[in-house]
């Protein structure tokens, strides 16, 4: 549920054609065909499904209509759904000190010099009908051959099958890679030196020394459903590392760490699958199933491997013994120098960690760098620690108290690698929280980071840090002097740092730039359609608002308000809060997103708002931990009350007439606030694949924020957060509960189970279920929003008219 950046550690140069990653609330609409992938008894079905698409009558303002009036054309649903209010982003890839390996429009893979600002054909389309298929595509690393997966078939969110085909740069020619005839792999990623590839098919590892020749087998245990090699089983791919790579090649190419996950112990869910009406293929449903560890139950064993890739010799790498009892967790791998591993071993409820160096000698040694506690909270160390290249120091982000009762931010550390337990020295400091650490610039003693700024977590800027004398400096903040102004920025360095792509994000329509040092060179992406687009309709108006909450802590509120409100109080306008809520989350920032709500505020003047509360992230430690072990209560207490103080304070907000939504934790949240709510603050309620029950989720996620399930933890922590306790709230209230049937990720039990507590107790609510959808509902998105949108007029139909 939770997401991260996971930096994989190798150096082969890849750009992602077509994202894979399946975003809750703003992803495109997929294609009117979908492809299921069963994995059944180690066989792999790929199914095909034709989307739902089905168009509602809407009682206020049509999604098919376009009115103009004097402030232009209104958004349109569409316009939402087939990604017309998307932005580019960067689509490119450094590989060398001033070199972009991109995908031109045309279909072209190109290399683009930043200093002659020139661009080079590696691949022209025409040179191989797989380019048309492709997902995905790298270097290697001497740069003779391209590697491109194609024939794509997604499994969960970051996992995939594919066929991957190598191309001679220099004749053109291809090859396709297999194991032992098998065609179909899971991964296949270069070396960092010259062009050995490593690869996984069948949950085994596959080592080929060069693209042209034959390929070693380095694991056989793998299985699928049980053992997994190098690459993650479902809850370490959605939890921990969140990518579908669990494989980290030495600096020079010689070694190969990876992980093993075991799932024998694992319990299975089972997902069932209707298949396409008419096909007698499914008279009788199918099922997928998966290896789901639950809150409380078996977790996979995890254990941390390196081959030496000249000999085929594989070394189990054991965890430190503080935690190796306590069913750990591999949260992070890398590399500090060709010969030494670090990894990041955490307890099973992640409040502590241990940070390793292995020494692989003969025998390896284990050296516990730190261990690091949080009593009052978790740990969030899910990213691996950047090196010095010399591998005696690293730095990572790790909370720093700030004193004077302000509470521990996140902050950039450094620590030595030949010293165990030294307390390691801050580089940053200061109530603001680091959000990544960019790159380490050892020649000019600067660390590059990006991080908000006091009092004022919506934003984030690119900065840099001396190691030596802690001066820093902001990159990016005089960008907010431009007309379009940006405060909230991101970076790619370049292999030598020399020079490095600059993302302004927002506020405005992004735009993306390639810098020389603190020089423009060019502009990269404009985004001119998205801008010709913004400017010739009717947007909302974004307001932020701050609000007290108890504790001294303050709400962050963002209001997206109709172009042509009367604030008044002489008109009221209905209000949408749109609600997530999880710990670290955040939805107040100054990012561009024009989605769903948008359109709601521009085309059907509905105010939407979003609130972070307590237990978010970006403001700090003390606000965050306070969810610490008891969610479903405070940052739903405040979603209430602060809705509550919107509805008093700005007068053209109808207090009769507000409603709330949300997505996964959100619609957890929100159905939680419509039933803790006793005072009529919120008219309707929508929960779309909602948690109900915190025993029924994983163990991963639902461990690191409330403990155990049992009696000598937090068995009353999971009680009070059960949804499904909480029916009675919902008596005589609009409620509309949505969820898909094959969602892998809160299971359609989830829904069923509470939508049964309410039958049996003869609660009226509306329910749409969609067959065969996963947790992003992607194909069925014009049925999806037409149906809430339907709901939403009938809530907000003024009674009094």
């Amino acid at each position: 549920m939770s997401k991260r950046d996971s930096n994989n550690g190798n150096s082969n140069f890849n750009v992602e054609v077509v994202q894979s990653n399946q975003e809750l609330i703003s992803e495109k609409r997929r294609g009117r065909k979908r492809k299921i992938i069963m994995i059944t008894g180690g066989t792999i079905v790929v199914i095909v499904a034709a989307a739902i698409i089905a168009a509602l009558v809407i009682l206020s303002g049509s999604s098919d209509a376009s009115p103009v009036d004097k402030e232009g054309k209104a958004l349109t649903l569409e316009d939402y759904i087939e990604g017309r209010l998307n932005p580019k982003s960067f689509n490119g890839s450094w590989i060398s000190g001033n070199e972009i390996m991109y995908r031109s429009q045309n279909g072209d893979i190109r290399v683009y010099n930043a200093d002659t600002r020139t661009h080079e054909i590696l691949v022209p389309f025409h040179a191989t009908p797989v380019l048309s298929r492709a997902v995905d595509f790298s270097i290697s690393a001497d740069r003779q051959f391209m590697l491109v997966a194609h024939d794509y078939q997604k499994i969960y969110r970051h996992s995939y099958v594919a066929q991957f085909t190598v191309i001679n740069l220099k004749t053109l020619a291809i090859s396709n890679i297999n194991a032992n005839g098998e065609l179909i792999l899971q991964l296949a990623v270069w070396g960092p030196v010259g062009n050995a590839i490593v690869f996984v098919a069948r949950n085994n590892i596959f080592y080929q020394p060069s693209a042209a020749s034959f390929s070693t087998q380095l694991t056989v245990d793998g299985h699928i459903g049980n053992v997994y090699n190098g690459v993650p089983d479902w809850v370490y791919e959605e939890e921990v590392l969140s990518t579908n790579q669990a494989l980290w090649f030495s600096p020079d190419g010689k070694k190969l760490a990876y992980g093993k996950f075991t799932d024998t112990a694992v319990k299975i869910m089972t997902l069932p699958v209707y298949g396409e009406p008419g096909n007698l293929d499914f008279q009788y449903t199918k099922a997928v199933q998966v290896r789901y560890p639950k809150a409380g139950t078996k977790n996979p064993v995890v254990t941390l491997h390196v081959v030496d890739l000249e000999v085929n010799s594989d070394v189990n790498l054991l965890a430190p013994s503080n935690v190796a009892n306590q069913e750990p967790i591999l949260a992070a791998v890398s590399w500090a120098t060709k010969d030494t591993v670090s990894a990041i071993w955490m307890n099973r409820v992640q409040n502590e960690a241990s940070i390793v160096m292995y020494n692989l000698g003969d025998p390896p040694t284990m050296l516990t760098v730190n261990t690091l506690k949080q009593n009052n909270g978790w740990l969030e160390l899910f990213t691996p620690p950047k090196f010095s290249k010399d591998g005696s120091k690293f730095l990572i982000i790790h909370s720093q108290d700030q004193g004077h009762g302000a509470g521990s931010y996140r902050h950039i550390t450094i620590y030595p690698t030949n010293n165990a337990n030294n307390p390691g020295k801050p580089l940053t400091s200061g109530l603001f929280v680091v959000t990544e650490i960019l790159e380490w610039d050892e020649a000019n003693d600067l660390v590059y980071y990006q991080a908000n700024m006091p009092n004022a977590s919506e934003v984030q800027h690119v900065f840099t840090v001396s190691v030596n004398t802690l001066k820093t400096k902001c990159v990016t903040c005089s960008l907010r002097e431009k007309e379009d102004s940006c405060s909230y920025n991101s970076a790619q360095f370049s292999k030598d740092l020399s020079h490095h792509v600059l993302n302004c994000e927002g506020p405005n329509v992004p735009e993306t730039m390639i810098y020389s040092k603190n020089k423009l060179v060019d502009v990269w992406e404009r985004n001119s359609d998205l801008r010709d687009l913004v400017r010739n309709v009717r947007t909302p108006v974004i307001e932020k608002h701050r609000f007290d909450l108890p504790g001294g802590f303050k709400a962050q509120v963002m209001l997206r308000l109709p172009s042509n409100i009367d604030k008044s109080g002489d008109t009221k306008y209905p209000m949408l809060v749109n609600v997530y809520g999880g710990p670290d989350s955040f939805q107040v920032v100054d990012r561009f997103n024009m989605d769903w709500g948008s359109y709601l505020a521009a085309n059907k003047t509905i105010i939407y708002a979003t609130i972070d509360g307590r237990g978010s992230g970006l403001k700090g430690d003390n606000i965050m931990f306070s969810l610490y072990r008891r969610l479903g209560t405070i940052e739903v207490e405040d979603q209430i009350n602060v809705t509550k103080q919107i509805q008093k304070t700005l007068p053209y907000v109808d207090e009769t007439r507000t409603a709330i939504w949300g997505w996964s934790y959100g619609g957890f949240a929100s159905g939680m606030a419509l039933s803790e709510d006793t005072t009529g603050v919120f008219k309707c309620g929508i929960s779309v694949a909602p948690v109900t029950d915190w025993t029924l989720y994983d163990s991963i996620y639902t461990e690191r924020f409330m403990g155990l399930p049992t009696p000598a933890d937090n068995e009353k922590g999971y009680e009070n957060a059960k949804l499904i306790e909480k029916y009675e709230g919902l008596r005589n209230k609009d409620y509309f509960l949505v969820h898909g049937t094959l969602d892998d990720n809160v299971h359609y039990q989830q829904s069923m189970l509470w939508s049964k507590v309410l039958e049996q107790n003869d609660i009226l609510f509306r329910q749409m279920s969609y067959p065969d959808e996963d947790h992003s509902l992607g194909s069925v998105r014009p049925h999806l929003y037409h149906s809430l949108e339907q709901f939403l007029d009938e809530c907000f139909i003024d009674n009094e008219v």
